[in-house]
């Protein structure tokens, strides 16, 4: 039992921080990757299909950095326990 008789910060503040995290993350990495040239990688005019790779990239990439930071924070607030 921890000193307060229970971890410091209620599960869902973890649950709402992971999804507003996951948003953020997710527009600054969309944001970040546009400085990207994959024009060599694709054919001409696919256009489409390079937007689409960004944004599936975007999302994979917001969650795992998202689901770190807060996977992280539950560790530490699990060590209060």
């Amino acid at each position: 039992m921890g000193l307060w008789g229970e971890e410091m910060f209620d599960p869902i503040v973890f649950s709402i921080s992971r999804i507003i995290l996951f948003f953020a993350a997710t527009l600054m990495i969309y944001n970040a990757m546009q400085a990207l040239d994959l024009s060599r990688i694709f054919q001409r005019n696919s256009a489409n299909q390079i937007r689409f790779v960004f944004i599936v990239l975007s999302v994979i990439l917001g969650y795992l950095f998202a689901d770190a930071i807060v996977s992280l924070f539950e560790l530490v607030n699990g060590m209060f326990v």
